[in-house]
């Protein structure tokens, strides 16, 4: 394990890999065919769960884009919260709200991943 702190950039890098990893595991499916395998939905569901838990220090790190970022804060935190819901959901989870997000929302647009970088300027 690493010990080194991380900087905002590895949390980034993070959040761009689990979207990596949800459009290789969607790849053509249809969304009929997402809903009934369960395989996927896990997968895609660990994946949304580590945007969600790389959103976290992002915001602590950057805590002034509240002020500066208002929107870019709001969909931070809103990321946040859906990694609640899918970790403590357990057999809960709706895979109709997972296809959506994925497909219509996939949380932290990349302009929004293209401009977090820019605050980690104390190294």
């Amino acid at each position: 394990m690493n010990r080194k702190a991380r900087r905002l950039q590895d949390w980034v890098a993070d959040i761009r890999e689990a979207r990596r990893n949800i459009e290789s595991d969607i790849g053509s499916i249809s969304e009929e065919q997402f809903l009934v395998d369960g395989k996927t939905l896990r997968a895609v569901t660990k994946s949304l769960s580590d945007i969600g838990e790389a959103a976290n220090p992002i915001m602590a790190l950057a805590p002034q884009w509240q002020e500066t970022h208002p929107a870019a804060w709001d969909h931070l935190r809103r990321v946040y919260a859906m990694r609640h819901v899918l970790a403590h959901g357990y057999f809960r989870i709706d895979a109709g709200v997972v296809w959506a997000t994925v497909k219509l929302d996939l949380p932290l647009p990349e302009s929004v991943l293209d401009r977090l970088p820019e605050l980690d300027t104390e190294e």
